[in-house]
C-alpha cells in the first residue's frame, strides 16, 4: 500500500472513529464497529492503531490539532488583549458550529474523562486551554477582565459555550423564542454575552447582614 493510501485510510478511520466516539463515548464504542464502518476487520484497523486507547488518543489530538490552528489563525499577530479575548471566544463558537460532531465529543470528553484523566500520558487539548488561559489572563492585567483566577474565567468561557449548545434543544421547546431557532443565532448570542459578562466592571455579591431584632 503507497503511503498516500495509508494516510487515506487513516484518515477515514479517523473520521468514522470521531462519530462513534461522538455518538456512543469511548466506553460505548467499539472498535469492531469502527472498523466495519470503514470497510475493514479488526486486523485491518490494528495495522494502523495498535488498540481501542491509541485511536481514541488519535483523533482527541487531531481534534486539538484543528482547535490550536484555528486559534492560531484567528489570532495572527494580534496583540490587542481584548480583541485576543474575543477571538478565543468565538473560535469555540466557530468551531462548535462546524464540527459538531468533534464538539459532541469533547463534550462527552469533558464528562466522561475524569477516571483516565489521571493516568493519562497525552493531554491533547491542554495547549488550546494554557492559551485561553493566558490570553484571560492578560486580559485581566489590562483591566478588562476582572481580577481573579485565571482558570475560573476560563472555566466561565468554556462551560457557557459548551453548555449554551447543550441546552439549546431543550430552552427552543420550553421558551419558544426566535433566538433559540437555530445553533448560529443561539451561539453567537451566547458568545457576546460571554465577551460582555467578562468585560463588565462586577459587583462581588455579598451576603446581607442583618440587624439583630432588638425585641429578640
Amino acid at each position: 500500500m503507497s503511503r498516500t493510501a495509508t494516510i487515506d485510510r487513516r484518515t477515514l478511520i479517523l473520521d468514522h472513529a470521531e462519530h462513534l466516539f461522538a455518538e456512543h463515548g469511548y466506553k460505548g464504542a467499539a472498535l469492531a464497529d469502527i472498523a466495519r464502518a470503514a470497510g475493514l476487520g479488526n486486523a485491518g484497523l490494528i495495522h494502523h492503531f495498535p488498540g481501542k486507547a491509541a485511536l481514541y488518543r488519535a483523533v482527541l489530538e487531531r481534534l486539538a490539532l484543528d482547535l490550536d490552528e484555528r486559534l492560531a489563525a484567528a489570532l495572527g499577530d494580534e496583540s490587542d488583549p481584548g480583541r485576543r479575548l474575543a477571538a478565543f471566544v468565538q473560535v469555540q463558537v466557530r468551531w462548535a458550529l462546524d464540527r459538531p460532531l468533534a464538539f459532541r465529543l469533547i463534550q462527552r470528553e469533558l464528562l466522561d474523562n475524569p477516571d483516565r484523566v489521571a493516568s493519562a500520558h497525552v493531554l491533547p487539548l491542554a495547549g488550546f486551554i494554557a492559551t485561553g488561559k493566558a490570553i484571560i489572563e492578560d486580559a485581566q492585567a489590562a483591566g478588562l477582565v476582572a481580577s481573579g483566577p485565571g482558570e475560573v474565567a476560563l472555566c466561565l468561557v468554556v462551560g457557557a459555550v459548551t453548555y449554551a449548545a447543550v441546552v439549546r434543544p431543550t430552552f427552543a421547546q420550553m421558551l419558544k423564542t426566535d433566538l433559540l431557532g437555530s445553533d448560529e443565532a443561539w451561539l453567537a448570542a451566547t458568545a457576546d454575552a460571554i465577551l460582555a459578562l467578562l468585560t463588565a466592571s462586577p459587583r462581588p455579591l455579598r451576603p446581607r447582614h442583618h440587624r439583630a431584632d432588638p425585641r429578640a
